[in-house]
């Protein structure tokens, strides 16, 4: 007994799958010169509907292909159709067999469930945001579209032929086609559902003596959807203008920030592609702000930085010639005071715009080092004005956008009981824990780590020469055993 034949090469998975097959799909979408879908009108539809019928709907009688009537009809538009169709007779009648494609003419509100709950009033949505530069601007341009208009449009598929395995053929063909209820047509890259409703025969049965032909008729319901073109929307988003000064045998410029309470400093760089590592040739002692053409880089996804040093390394070499900014205080800023001698403190605050362009912040506003929106950085700081512990915006970002503002203020709160300075004008919190020893482990874990002990007790006895415990980050080990229960506490600084 022979073997039977198996494949063993069945592919079960598209040639495409996932991200990628969801940008194939997009660029079916997009076919014309716009980053804009191409827009889908009634005559798509009937023309999605008659490729669907000329593809798939083919019968072969006689050795010869019954012909398909290339275009959508109507009862009106029959007779034309009769008198100029290539297979009629010298008498301008239709030669049996044949395939026609009828509309209703009375399209009716859409059932697909795609785009069946609508949004009130044609609200535009964001649908795409494209990249812009022109030489010298680089910026980016918001596209809008509204949702789709479903649209349920009927059809009649009628076979008109003189044999019945003609009809079981086109039967055979349509029940495959549609055993999962519905099948589809590709209108400019959009997958559109058409389902069999019903199957009917009207065949003449008058006479026993006229000829005897067969009428069946197949009645289908695309499942379509309307965009009109002339509702889409460009918005332009802001641009950012970038201004490059080149010197000869270096790659760097460095600036200070417009009349600054304290010394801010700003390195330029310009990329050669390759490089990954950036010195600012000091110790950074407080990162502000590291940005490419104006975007906000991320301390941890974009690029590393390690404290107390002077070099931050990106994660991915920047592209050749891309302006690198890297703004910072330097550790020749011993204490962050202003010239009344006022300390300064350095927080951010992030918004979610509202449609509100005035941001209320906690405190009063020193000075702003920078603003960003949606990840771009405000460079030349004329998109706000600042007042007392407000920030005013010139212009309405998006709705939904992200604004993160970075900035000075002055710290009145200061209690040098709980609150020091360390060399570098750092600002270091005091906390007090407490612990009971119950003889299972000497060591005692703080909520938070630890930079120096100021003191340790034993049952109320202060080591004042801190011989008896040791420290590394939040964990404290003494190195004795003191008695069951008692009470250890710890002062440290954070």
């Amino acid at each position: 007994m022979s073997v039977p034949k198996r494949k063993n090469n069945i592919n079960v998975y598209p040639q495409v799958e996932l991200t990628g097959r969801r940008k194939e799909l997009l660029n079916k979408i997009t076919k014309s010169d716009t980053f804009l879908p191409d827009e889908i009108l009634h005559d798509d539809l009937d023309r999605g509907m008659k490729d669907f019928v000329m593809e798939y709907f083919k019968i072969v009688s006689n050795d010869e292909q019954i012909p398909i009537i290339p275009r959508i009809l109507t009862i009106q538009r029959w007779g034309e159709v009769s008198a100029s169709w290539e297979y009629a007779d010298d008498d301008n009648n239709i030669q049996i067999p044949f395939i026609s494609i009828i509309r209703k003419p009375d399209p009716q509100p859409g059932s697909n469930p795609s785009v069946q709950r609508t949004i009130p009033d044609r609200k535009l949505f964001h649908y795409h945001t494209i990249p812009t530069w022109n030489g010298t601007t680089n910026g980016f341009d918001i596209y809008k579209i509204p949702q789709p208009v479903a649209v349920d449009i009927n059809y009649d598929i009628t076979i008109v032929t003189n044999e019945i395995r003609d009809l079981n053929k086109l039967n055979k063909i349509v029940l495959e086609k549609f055993s999962s209820r519905q099948s589809y047509t590709i209108i400019k890259g959009h997958y559109i559902p058409i389902v069999l409703n019903t199957i009917s025969d009207s065949s003449p049965i008058n006479s026993l003596e006229t000829r005897r032909f067969y009428i069946q008729t197949y009645s289908f319901t695309l499942l379509g959807l309307l965009t009109d073109s002339q509702e889409y929307e460009v918005v332009p988003g802001f641009n950012r203008s970038i201004l490059t000064t080149e010197f000869l045998n270096t790659k760097k410029l460095t600036k200070n920030i417009i009349n600054k309470e304290i010394d801010i400093s700003e390195i330029v760089f310009i990329s050669d592609g390759q490089q990954l590592t950036y010195s600012v040739d000091e110790i950074i002692y407080e990162l502000l702000l590291v940005s490419i053409n104006g975007i906000v880089q991320i301390l941890g996804n974009n690029f590393y930085h390690i404290s107390d040093t002077s070099k931050i390394t990106f994660i991915n070499a920047p592209l050749i010639d891309d302006k690198i900014i890297i703004t910072y205080i330097s550790h020749k800023n011993l204490l962050l005071l202003d010239k009344n001698l006022n300390n300064l403190l350095i927080t951010n605050k992030v918004f979610i715009y509202n449609g509100n362009r005035v941001l209320t912040f906690d405190e009063e506003i020193k000075d702003v080092l920078y603003l960003t929106i949606n990840g771009l950085v405000d460079e030349l700081n004329y998109l706000y004005t600042v007042s007392g512990d407000s920030l005013t915006l010139n212009y309405d970002p998006l709705i939904g956008s992200k604004i993160e503002v970075k900035y000075i203020y002055v710290f009145n709160d200061l209690s040098l009981s709980s609150v020091y300075i360390n060399k570098y004008g750092k600002f270091l919190t005091v906390n007090n824990e407490y612990f009971l020893y119950d003889g299972t482990s000497l060591n005692f874990i703080t909520n938070k780590k630890i930079k120096d002990v100021i003191y340790l007790t034993v049952n109320g006895i202060v080591d004042e020469i801190h011989k008896t415990f040791s420290f590394t980050n939040n964990i404290i080990t003494i190195n004795y055993e003191p008695i069951l229960n008692s009470k250890i506490g710890v002062s440290y600084i954070t």
